[in-house]
């Protein structure tokens, strides 16, 4: 939400302030029927209910993705509110119609959307999610959504147990232990710098864990210093 300036609801979120389209593909709720397949993620667009539209809201936004100028970013979610950032993706194929159950249990058609990150790097992905081809989603990809939410049941359950032991032979000590947070080295302001998706910059300023660039092509970014290193999106030149 702070780097992408969207909203905190959704699988498709949209911000015109910094012009990308943020999609999240949620394993862990069995709704949308999302795949890998041959190295593509297919992709389910909005709409819980009834028939989807591609031409209505966020669904015609991804389908004009390269022709609108917006970037779409991919996070996925294998444990529940955990989100891992897959880098900016683009359509590698034409959006196709399948038939998946909504909301409410009743078959309707969604739209599907073929992406690939940019760069295509090896993204992590849930390994049951993930098929050579058609030909092998068709064979054992059936029952697979039903069987990851099983297996994501049962890990919180083991965990549950696991911490119950933990608590009942511990002391009434008790210590906190918090991630550490990065610090941002000051001199990298008036650093020159290249991301992968806007191009050649200088880094302007410094806000928390957030830094601001200002790029030649791409004007005013605010960017994750962490999620740039951590992913190899930014370079110093």
């Amino acid at each position: 939400m702070a780097i992408f300036k969207c909203g905190n609801m959704g699988g498709m979120r949209r911000s015109k302030r910094t012009n990308t389209l943020v999609i999240i593909s949620d394993y862990t709720k069995g709704l949308y029927h999302d795949k890998w397949i041959g190295g593509v993620l297919h992709y389910t667009g909005m709409g819980k209910n009834g028939d989807q539209d591609i031409n209505w809201a966020q669904n015609a936004t991804l389908a004009a993705c390269g022709r609108n100028d917006v970037d779409i970013h991919l996070f996925e979610v294998m444990d529940a509110g955990e989100y891992v950032y897959c880098g900016r993706i683009e359509l590698v194929d034409r959006p196709y119609v399948d038939i998946q159950p909504g909301e409410n249990g009743i078959d309707r058609k969604v739209w599907m959307f073929p992406v690939r990150p940019v760069p295509d790097n090896d993204v992590q992905k849930p390994a049951m999610f993930v098929f050579q081809n058609m030909d092998d989603y068709k064979k054992r990809g059936k029952n697979v959504d039903a069987e990851y939410i099983k297996m994501v049941a049962e890990r919180k359950k083991s965990a549950k147990k696991s911490a119950g032991k933990l608590v009942s032979s511990t002391t009434s000590t008790h210590q906190v232990f918090s991630r550490p947070t990065s610090t941002i080295p000051s001199d990298i302001i008036g650093k020159q710098v290249r991301h992968k998706s806007y191009g050649e910059g200088t880094i302007t300023d410094i806000a928390g864990t957030i830094i601001i660039v200002s790029f030649k092509s791409g004007g005013e970014r605010k960017l994750g210093y962490e999620v740039c290193i951590k992913n190899k999106l930014l370079e110093f030149i």
